[in-house]
Parts: C-alpha cells; sequence; structure tokens
C-alpha cells in the first residue's frame, strides 16, 4: 500500500480539507420572536446533521439574542434591522465559511436526508436554488399553492443556494425597493419572492421545489398572531409585490413561461399537517381509542 510522505501528505491534507468544504453546508436562521425554539429545537437537531458544520444565527431584536457554543451570533439588532429587515438572511449568508448556504426559517426543522437530498442536488445542479416550498404565479398573480418541479419561486422557509447568490442579492436588491416594500411589516416582507426572481436572472434557470421530510412548528397554527403569513394583508400584499419584481426585473416573465414545468402540487394546509407532529398525535390518539375499545368495550 503507497504511504504519503512530506509534500505530499499535506497536498492530500489540503485536498481533503477542500473536499470536506465542498460538501459543508452553513445554515443561517433569522432570530427575533423564536430565540427558545431555536435554542432547544431547531439547534440540537441541525447539530445532529453530520454535513451542517456552521450555524449562523441573526438576531433582530435585543431582547432575543442568545448566545449559544454551536452557532456564529450575528447582532444585527438596531440599524442593521432597520436598513435590511428580512434581507439580513443574505447578508448573513455573506458571512458564512462554506459555500454551499441553507437558507430557513425558525419554526421548521428539515429531516437530516432532507438536508442530503437538497446538498446532493445542489452539487449537481448548482446553477440554481433549490428548496422545499415552491410557489408559482396564475395569469400573473401569486398563489399560495405548494408546487414542485421547476417553479419561479422557493421559499425561503427553507432552501439550498451557494453563497455566491448571497452576494449577488445584496449587490442587487436596492434597485427593487419600491415604496411597496419600504412600508412592508416587517420591512422587507417578500425578499423570497425577490431572491428567486433574481436566482432566475443570474442563472437563466428557475428554482426546483422537492416534497421532502421536514417537521413544522405547531404553533403557527394555534397562535395565529405569531406567523407573518398568517396575516389577513400577507396574500395581498405579495400578489402587489410580485408584480412589481416581475415587471421591473428583465428578463425574469419570459424566462418562467418558456422553462415553468409542475410536477405536483398540494395545498398549503396539506402540506403543512403532513409534516407536522401533530398528525403524529392524532393517529396515536386514534390508535389508542380503537385499542382501548377492542380490549375493555
Amino acid at each position: 500500500m503507497y504511504k504519503f510522505k512530506g509534500n505530499n501528505k499535506k497536498l492530500v491534507r489540503i485536498f481533503l480539507f477542500f473536499i470536506e468544504m465542498k460538501m459543508s453546508i452553513s445554515a443561517v436562521i433569522l432570530n427575533f420572536n423564536r430565540p427558545d425554539y431555536i435554542k432547544n429545537n431547531i439547534i440540537p437537531s441541525l447539530e445532529k446533521i453530520e454535513t451542517i458544520n456552521e450555524i449562523i444565527v441573526s438576531h433582530g431584536k435585543k431582547e432575543t439574542i442568545f448566545d449559544h457554543p454551536s452557532i456564529k451570533s450575528l447582532d444585527h439588532t438596531g440599524t442593521y434591522n432597520k436598513e435590511w429587515g428580512l434581507s439580513l438572511r443574505f447578508l448573513s449568508g455573506k458571512e458564512a465559511k462554506n459555500d454551499t448556504i441553507i437558507i430557513m426559517d425558525d419554526d421548521i426543522i428539515p429531516a437530516e436526508k432532507t438536508v442530503n437530498f437538497l446538498n446532493q442536488n445542489i452539487e449537481k445542479d448548482s446553477k440554481r436554488i433549490h428548496g422545499i416550498y415552491g410557489r408559482s404565479f396564475n395569469s400573473g398573480d401569486y398563489e399560495v399553492t405548494n408546487v414542485f418541479g421547476e417553479v419561479p419561486i422557493v421559499l425561503t422557509r427553507l432552501l439550498i443556494c451557494k453563497k455566491e447568490m448571497c452576494q449577488y442579492y445584496v449587490d442587487n436588491f436596492r434597485k427593487y425597493e419600491s415604496e411597496l416594500v419600504k412600508n412592508s411589516k416587517p420591512y422587507w416582507n417578500g425578499e423570497d419572492i425577490l431572491f428567486s426572481l433574481l436566482s432566475i436572472q443570474k442563472y437563466k434557470n428557475l428554482p426546483k421545489a422537492f416534497n421532502l421530510s421536514h417537521e413544522n412548528r405547531i404553533w403557527n397554527y394555534i397562535n395565529l398572531k405569531d406567523s407573518i403569513s398568517l396575516d389577513s394583508s400577507h396574500l395581498n400584499y405579495r400578489k402587489d409585490v410580485s408584480k412589481y419584481f416581475l415587471e421591473n426585473i428583465e428578463g425574469v416573465k419570459e424566462i418562467i413561461k418558456n422553462k415553468e414545468n409542475i410536477s405536483k402540487t398540494k395545498n398549503q394546509f396539506s402540506y403543512f399537517l403532513q409534516n407536522c407532529n401533530i398528525l403524529l398525535v392524532l393517529i396515536s390518539f386514534v390508535t389508542f381509542i380503537f385499542l382501548f375499545y377492542r380490549v375493555y368495550i
């Protein structure tokens, strides 16, 4: 068996280092209102996923800042949050040590097989972004139905991209900061739509969305005030801001028209429930009642 010596050993170590960095992932999370869920649920789950070797948490509110030995903590309170809003996701992505980045919400936990699947796909097909919550347009109107395949939008609920795409967003997003965006709540709401459309402009390819396993935070559907997406004005805003982006980002509408290829759809509630622990609780409860009835009644 051949043994590496001297400079050869150094070259092998350098080679292995770059291979590891190529396959490794940085996860980026915005922390604002749910620090406990991030600390107690998301971070412990991400720590178990071998390919994720960096967790970046961007803190947007002083009252909810926390420290943790496993995270790279970014203080984006005050001026940063005021000037960047939800676009802090991509500013934080620029700080990643890895070339591959997962952008995710603070109320979702991806399964390890989901992370590995997305990682394998972006390594094979890096000139687009990949995610698990797809959206499309119907006659130019933004739709909330989950779509899978080659789609115009993948949500930042959970997506994977290359670091260069975060840089591209940061370099270009101010061009599309209309009065609508300036008055949005939270500030820069719709950043996920713009990120996807800018990726189409950059790569000339549509994002890909996949129906993959993950765990949703049940509280979103129990406490409506705790979720941006369930605000009554949210959908109307996203329809309006989508139209503005589509009209102003050169070439994107034509690429969508030519390349959109939706293979599957699923309504918002059923997809959420499919990936929610409450379903397991309900199944367990029904099974218990059935067995209790058979044995004791």
